[in-house]
């Protein structure tokens, strides 16, 4: 498998604005390797959640091209999407739309292949990320932060090649939203995955490996605090 986990080429993606057109997207172009961390930042509107709404097959790009694991996806069936986003894509949202009435570790259960659903999979992912005690725990049992590493050992537990997160830390604390970062970048590191976070915090860029900012349309890659 190619070591440029996530691909997207001269991307572009528009929406119909009464009689005329708006541009979202203009030719935008990102490469995210094996153990990798981007953010992309920008003001509302700006493009953020469409881009990764295309990174993550939910939306079709006007035009571009779309590669995960270094095949050409833009032109897949539904169900081949389904089976992609199903197998090679995880994803963190800033909501941690659990299932109320699942336990964490059902949680997990549920997204897995069939033929994946080992007990001992889910317990030393629980084990990595510090809520062994939360296993058995319905979400309305949980704190705010550890429903969000039961989200992010969801999004992990297909062991996928690209994680996609969307505003991870919006619902959490300046502490726990910092903490919820450093263990997606860790589990990215450990794993060897790519991982793509579209955020407004900026307390959390440090722990990036590089920073875009969308503009105009336009994807541009941004110094990290205290680069030149």
């Amino acid at each position: 498998m190619s070591d440029k986990l996530l691909e997207l080429k001269d991307i572009c993606k528009s929406y119909r604005d009464g009689s005329g057109k708006r541009v979202i997207l203009d030719k935008v172009s990102l490469t995210v390797g094996r153990g990798e961390f981007a953010a992309i930042v920008g003001p509302s509107g700006s493009g953020k959640s469409t881009f990764l709404s295309v990174a993550g097959l939910l939306l079709t790009p006007d035009s571009g091209n779309v590669l995960i694991g270094g095949k050409d996806v833009t032109d897949a069936s539904k169900s081949e999407r389904t089976m992609i986003r199903r197998r090679q894509l995880g994803f963190i949202f800033q909501s941690h739309n659990l299932v109320p009435y699942l336990t964490t570790a059902d949680q997990l259960a549920i997204v897995q292949e069939k033929s994946m659903r080992e007990k001992v999979k889910i317990r030393e992912l629980l084990s990595e990320l510090e809520i062994d005690d939360c296993r058995d725990k319905f979400p309305s049992m949980m704190s705010g932060g550890e429903k969000q590493r039961t989200a992010i050992a969801r999004a992990f537990i297909n062991d996928p090649d690209v994680i996609l997160a969307d505003e991870p830390t919006a619902s959490l604390d300046a502490e726990r939203g910092r903490l919820a970062v450093e263990m997606i970048r860790n589990e990215v590191r450990k794993r060897n995955k790519a991982a793509v976070m579209v955020t407004h915090d900026t307390r959390v860029l440090d722990l990036v490996d590089v920073v875009y900012r969308i503009d105009g349309g336009r994807l541009i890659p941004e110094a990290k605090s205290g680069e030149i």
